[in-house]
């Protein structure tokens, strides 16, 4: 028996009447996702100035004979000029505390060329022409110095391979003369004092890094420099007490070398 629609109506009602009674569940709110973190600083990055360090060839080929440019040095830019060694980033005095050096390196990628370096440790891009003459270590033979410095300091900051090595040049540029006083050039096959020396830069003598050998002859170079917040080198500052003291970088000093001798193209035998 089929029921009639009265009945059916009369049944409904009352039915949707309840269903309209009941408590509606809320709908949860929606959370907006905590916004990511920014992302930590690089280690690579974490260090307080520059060291630009630049060496005195005639000193340094008397004891590495080998190097392909040594046996051109007499009558080079080198062999009266200071020339790029590299562009090192150091810790400041508070940074190095409880660090094993005072500086970082081989980072990030780089790590392994610490102790092998191979194709992978090559900084993949060419070196400016300029740093053929202001750094003949970097283009003579295989130009696996470039990749020395690239692997072991370059890779320590935020520039690119390609911005590093034009950072070099910057920082050379920052001092006077690229980084050769006229006092330098008038002291070859002599010598001078060494608080003379130091003042002869242009810059804050105490920004300046002298590095001698056992002889008080001298070796190279350094110069502190700041950095801005892209790591590119800036201006001369006055270097730190882990640099200071140094018996490699300031060894002209630590060796109480009062006066220091500035040898000519091939005079390894002078004292």
């Amino acid at each position: 028996m089929r029921a009639s629609p009265l009945f059916l109506v009369r049944i409904l009602v009352p039915l949707l009447a309840v269903a309209a009674c009941q408590p509606r569940t809320p709908t949860p709110p929606i959370t907006p996702a905590p916004p990511s973190p920014a992302p930590a600083p690089s280690p690579a990055s974490e260090f307080g100035f520059y060291l630009l360090s630049m060496t005195w060839e005639p000193n340094r080929c008397c004891t590495e004979r080998d190097r392909q440019h040594c046996s051109q040095l007499p009558g080079s830019f080198a062999a009266t000029h200071l020339t790029l060694h590299g562009l090192w980033p150091n810790f400041t005095d508070e940074q190095s505390r409880g660090k094993p050096r005072a500086w970082p390196q081989y980072c990030g990628a780089y790590q392994h060329c610490e102790h092998a370096e191979d194709a992978s440790c090559a900084p993949g891009v060419a070196v400016p022409d300029e740093l053929a003459r202001l750094a003949p270590g970097y283009v003579a033979g295989t130009g696996a110095f470039a990749t020395h410095e690239w692997s072991k300091h370059g890779s320590c900051t935020r520039l690119s391979a390609a911005e590093y090595f034009r950072a070099e040049l910057a920082a050379i540029r920052a001092i006077p003369g690229d980084a050769t006083p006229e006092a330098l050039h008038a002291t070859v096959g002599a010598d001078l004092a060494r608080d003379d020396l130091q003042r002869a830069f242009g810059v804050p003598p105490d920004s300046v890094l002298l590095g001698c050998d056992p002889h008080c002859r001298l070796a190279r170079v350094g110069f502190c420099l700041a950095k801005d917040a892209g790591d590119h080198p800036t201006t001369p500052i006055a270097c730190t007490a882990n640099v200071t003291t140094s018996d490699y970088d300031n060894s002209c000093v630590t060796r109480g070398c009062q006066r220091v001798a500035v040898q000519a193209a091939g005079a390894c035998d002078a004292r």
